[in-house]
């Protein structure tokens, strides 16, 4: 049996053993009768898996694994929802002679997903300091009062957050 006949059957093998289970498990953990969703979710931890040919025939506990993989992807699929959710809620809010393209929208929903993920390494206080001077052009010392820590503190918050952006956006 060559290499890749292996790989085939030992992925086949993990994928028909696991994939009903994973896809309760999702469904589960997202309190969603939506079915499809965890469908597809599932389907995503197996091509992730797929992608990684060597790795079937070393994975000693499967289930713990596809639960990583797949909590990761629920954890990324929550954090998009919430994402489009308030911007449709900003959208509904500005007066219609102000709306943005198909194209536009498209385009900062992407960059509003580049920017959740580049602060995701963020505890939430780094994150809401952050973008309260960025976004919303406070300075520090109102950051400080509105959260109620020191200047120090909001100052090294923004590096962290200024120094994480620049590792995330220029490590490649």
């Amino acid at each position: 049996m060559t290499r890749n006949t292996a790989n085939s059957v030992g992925f086949n093998t993990l994928y028909q053993e696991h994939h009903e289970w994973l896809v309760r498990w999702i469904a589960r953990r997202t309190y969603s009768t939506d079915t499809d969703s965890a469908q597809d979710l599932a389907q995503d931890t197996f091509i992730r898996l797929l992608n990684k040919t060597s790795l079937y025939s070393e994975i000693r506990s499967p289930r713990a694994w596809l639960t990583k993989v797949a909590g990761n992807l629920v954890t990324d699929d929550i954090r998009r929802k919430i994402l489009e959710k308030n911007y449709v809620d900003f959208l509904e809010s500005m007066p219609e002679t102000a709306y943005f393209s198909p194209e536009e929208q498209f385009q900062l929903l992407r960059l509003l997903e580049q920017i959740d993920r580049l602060l995701s390494g963020l505890r939430p206080i780094e994150k809401t300091a952050f973008l309260m001077v960025r976004l919303d052009g406070l300075s520090y010392k109102e950051v400080a009062k509105q959260l109620d820590v020191s200047l120090s503190s909001i100052e090294k918050y923004i590096a962290k957050a200024m120094f994480e952006c620049y590792t995330l956006t220029y490590s490649d």
